[in-house]
């Protein structure tokens, strides 16, 4: 399982310190446009195939967001999930980290009401039209660490 998480770890750091050689003139242009205030604040996409989401971003400054997150899990029949994370980043690239919790049915005879909690790292693409790509690990209190590919739009 460790060779999993450095293998997430790894492929997190190499798709953040991805840099672009930009030209002076779209430098300036890449400026005035990384405000997150230009991002698109809403966003659906699939995790791993087994889980759905929508999510609403916050910018709190131009470098800066909370997110909330709300979504399913196709498992035992559906699970809900929810999340809030702080996003970094300018333009298109982002870390996010956050916290989460995968709510149990009222069925179960679980005190907690939540079958595990989450804690989420990762990078975020982000294009000003539209595409939306995640790369993340959880872990979870529960002593395991599950990599995740997400894929999806934002507008």
């Amino acid at each position: 399982m460790s060779r999993v998480y450095i293998s997430v770890i790894i492929l997190v750091f190499v798709l953040f310190a991805n840099v672009h050689n930009i030209n002076s003139q779209q430098k300036s242009e890449v400026k005035q446009n990384a405000s997150m205030y230009n991002l698109p604040r809403n966003a659906v996409y699939n995790e791993n195939i087994l889980s759905f989401s929508y999510e609403r971003l916050f910018p709190l400054k131009d470098n800066f967001g909370l997110m909330l997150k709300g979504g399913f899990m196709i498992w035992d029949p559906l699970l809900p999930v929810v999340e809030t994370a702080g996003v970094f980043g300018s333009h298109k690239n982002f870390f996010e980290a956050g916290i989460g919790a995968m709510i149990d049915d009222l069925s179960n005879d679980k005190e907690e009401g939540f079958d595990f909690l989450t804690i989420r790292t990762g990078y975020r693409y982000q294009a000003p039209k539209g595409f939306l790509f995640k790369a993340s690990a959880i872990y979870s209190p529960d002593n395991f660490i599950l990599p995740w590919i997400a894929f999806g739009y934002s507008f």
